[in-house]
């Protein structure tokens, strides 16, 4: 009986760092569902550790791959470049990388490009004039490409709701299934003797 207890007791010390285990993803630019309204030039996706260099997204629009220039996987992060600003209109990133572990893990993020046909330099020269404030003559919105930051907190929060949510439903189920069993067979034992 006591074997038994010990046993239960290390699987449940152990069962959160196996559930945890695989890489997931923290966060994404563009975030799921995010409406883009300026010129988007690459994608950036962060994994909760490391990814293998095998590992590659692609982006789809209406069943219709959109070629990137570039695909790199570098350390936790996996940057995609475009050859020219996705147009507008509904697309999907659909990834896959391998852990460290070696699993595959796949998933999608979708989101629309809706940018004004208009908005062009003229805009960004706008956008870096209209800060009084900024001695440099740049806007801190305003990165070193000349693009500007699209910041949608709401999406992103909610997007940060929703994978705390997954990643507790990982942890949160496997213990209540361990807790089950280590009770029924507790009750057995205890019946037997």
């Amino acid at each position: 009986m006591k074997r038994l207890l010990i046993m239960l007791g290390i699987i449940l010390v152990m069962l959160p760092a196996i559930a945890s285990a695989h890489t997931h993803l923290e966060s994404s630019t563009p975030v799921s569902g995010e409406v883009v309204t300026e010129h988007l030039n690459k994608i950036v996706l962060n994994f909760g550790g490391e990814i293998e260099s095998l590992s590659t997204m692609t982006l789809v629009k209406d069943d219709q791959k959109i070629p990137f220039k570039s695909v790199e996987p570098q350390g936790t992060q996996m940057v995609g470049v475009f050859k020219a600003p996705p147009e507008n209109g509904s697309y999907v990133i659909k990834w896959k990388i391998i852990g460290e572990d070696g699993h595959v893990i796949t998933g999608e993020i979708p989101f629309s490009v809706q940018v004004e046909q208009d908005a062009g330099e003229t805009g960004k020269e706008e956008l870096i004039t209209e800060n009084p404030n900024n001695k440099e003559g740049t806007d801190p919105a305003v990165n070193e490409e000349g693009e500007v930051r699209q910041k949608d907190t709401a999406n992103q929060k909610e997007s940060n709701n929703e994978q705390s949510e997954s990643n507790l439903t990982k942890i949160v189920i496997p213990v209540v299934v361990v807790l089950l069993l280590s009770v029924g067979l507790a009750i057995l034992f205890i019946r037997k003797k």
